[in-house]
């Protein structure tokens, strides 16, 4: 076997469905919450929040010996309250609202 088949072999396949450091991120914490089906949840969590904040509350989650798994999600949604935000996120509905009200404003 030649060397590059050995390195091709040795190359996982990246999954294309991940477009971003935020995407990767989502995933993972669904994944580690036993949530797959609420990726979206996550992906709006993980633009809100810094990674590390959000990887070492996952950590914390995870150790809880007494906390039951299928309680994980809840609980890493409720303790997101201690964490701060990004500066600068910019939050769909309220941006969308507020030029709406400028064009509005600007019309008359």
């Amino acid at each position: 076997m030649s060397e590059t088949a050995r390195i091709q072999f040795s190359i996982k396949k990246r999954n294309t469905h991940l477009h971003s450091r935020e995407h990767v991120l989502a995933d993972d914490l669904s994944k580690a919450m036993l949530e797959p089906k609420k990726f979206a949840a996550y992906l709006g969590i993980a633009k809100m929040y810094e990674e590390p904040d959000l990887r070492a509350l996952t950590r914390s989650i995870l150790e809880k010996k007494d906390l039951d798994f299928k309680n994980r999600g809840k609980y890493f949604f409720g303790a997101l309250r201690r964490l701060e935000r990004k500066q600068n996120v910019r939050h769909g509905n309220k941006n969308n609202k507020e030029i709406k009200r400028k064009k509005a404003r600007k019309s008359h």
